[in-house]
């Protein structure tokens, strides 16, 4: 029997593939369905040559802009031919060359990087366990896929334009506190989208400052279930992105899960404990592994459906592509693979609920039909490693220019799009308005925007 997951940690980051971050590991373990080198992608102009993947992706400034990751632009990433067969993932660069207008620049989508340049999740990956089988729920954007982490639904959405779906998603977070005495945590350093849902609208007490969490881990006062919001946008009072969106440092988000791998391992609680690093959505970034179709199958009859998508039509069946998913504990060996299931978001509801919440119900078919993880936990007794990985230092990046301007800095479309969010959500709750979102002109703005509309959130200030 494997070891029972006392307490699950999942720290979600944004926007990288599996094949950009962890593709080149293939060379320290074979048995990872990663890169050889050779894959490729048709180029921006018809008359050039493949752009071929580069084992030189930049900390910084590869991927400005931001590459498109919306419904239509990564079903033109999964199939270049402009139609649904075949999937060859060979559009990446041709998509990208749509917004760039630069067949240089567009390439840049094809370059990942290695386990020198990305040495703290590697380490993770390489001493506990990586899967290169877990895609992102929706093939589509951040806000839907993180959607299905936490209700394995979206409300219909497959992009970013529907901002009343965070505040209607029906949530694992429901069956905790409805089915079983376990708890949970959402930690964040700000902004998050789970704020804006109108079950934790008016269940608030569970949203704790990270700044707070390696005091809880170390103290034995983590809960059974513990989620992790990384930081989506320099706030201008000193606080930086490190949730690793394109075109934010990766080095900061190497640092970040550090720091939560090292406050883990000193918990009184870590021999149960199982931290698992995953990523909402590739973002517009080439991996080479055609994602999976999911079928609805009869065992399914009388579980909910997941909410159609309209405009455009889709019904949930084809899954989004591969990103990285590592597994740490020290139940699990070094040099673990996982590859023989297909994991996606769903699977985290479906864990959840089969560790914590085994009376409850699925809140939807994808998630009765997801694979759970509850079994990565293999060594017992005697064999429960006592060794704590001593993680390299972050490759940090050069100084970033626009840190070093006097100009405020634009803020990220994501944050933009959260600001709307709880800006539909504090109204629709009948809460306190904090200002109108269009107004807000920079990055310093909108972070200050959501701290306020934070904070009417969890005081429960009415107008």
């Amino acid at each position: 029997m494997p070891t029972q997951i006392k307490h699950l940690v999942v720290l979600m980051l944004e926007n990288r593939s599996f094949d950009h971050m962890l593709g080149f590991m293939k060379s320290l373990n074979p048995s990872i369905d990663g890169l050889n080198g050779d894959e490729w992608n048709y180029p921006a102009r018809e008359l050039d040559t493949h752009v071929v993947v580069t084992p030189d992706a930049g900390d910084v400034h590869d991927l400005s802009p931001d590459p498109h990751h919306d419904f239509d632009d990564v079903t033109a990433q999964i199939f270049s031919s402009g139609t649904t067969v075949p999937a060859d993932m060979r559009g990446f660069v041709r998509d990208y060359y749509t917004l760039t207008k630069n067949p240089v620049r567009a390439g840049n989508v094809m370059k990942c990087f290695t386990p020198k340049t990305l040495p703290v999740l590697t380490t993770l990956a390489m001493q506990y366990a990586v899967c290169d089988r877990w895609f992102s729920s929706v093939p589509g954007s951040t806000i839907p896929n993180r959607m299905f982490v936490h209700g394995a639904n979206s409300v219909g959405s497959v992009n970013q334009d529907a901002i009343d779906a965070p505040f209607l998603l029906h949530t694992i977070f429901e069956s905790f506190d409805q089915t079983t005495p376990y708890d949970f945590r959402i930690y964040s350093s700000g902004a998050s989208i789970l704020i804006a849902n109108k079950y934790l609208i008016q269940h608030q007490g569970k949203f704790f400052p990270y700044s707070q969490f390696a005091a809880d881990a170390r103290n034995g006062n983590l809960p059974a279930y513990t989620f992790i919001e990384p930081t989506y946008d320099d706030d201008g009072q000193g606080n930086f992105a490190n949730s690793q969106h394109p075109d934010f440092p990766v080095d900061r988000g190497e640092a970040l899960i550090s720091d939560i791998y090292n406050a883990l391992t000193r918990s009184p609680g870590w021999k149960d404990t199982l931290f698992l690093i995953i990523y909402d959505e590739h973002g517009g970034i080439f991996d080479h592994v055609t994602p999976p179709t999911v079928t609805r199958q009869p065992s399914s009859a009388g579980v909910p459906d997941v909410t159609p998508s309209l405009d455009p039509p889709f019904d949930f069946t084809r899954l989004g592509v591969r990103v990285p998913a590592v597994f740490v504990s020290p139940c699990i060996p070094p040099h673990t693979v996982l590859h023989d299931r297909d994991y996606e978001h769903s699977s985290v509801v479906a864990t959840v609920r089969k560790l914590f919440c085994p009376g409850s119900k699925p809140l939807t078919w994808r998630e009765a039909q997801a694979p759970t993880f509850d079994d990565v936990l293999t060594l017992t007794g005697d064999a429960i490693r006592t060794d704590v990985v001593k993680l390299p230092k972050p490759v940090v990046s050069p100084p970033i220019e626009i840190q070093a301007s006097a100009e405020p800095r634009t803020a990220t479309d994501l944050s933009v799009l959260m600001a709307k969010v709880m800006q539909h959500s504090i109204a629709a709750e009948g809460l306190k308005p904090v200002g109108d979102v269009n107004t807000l002109t920079n990055a310093a703005e909108v972070s200050d925007y959501l701290r306020r509309a934070q904070q009417v959130v969890l005081t429960g200030a009415r107008q």
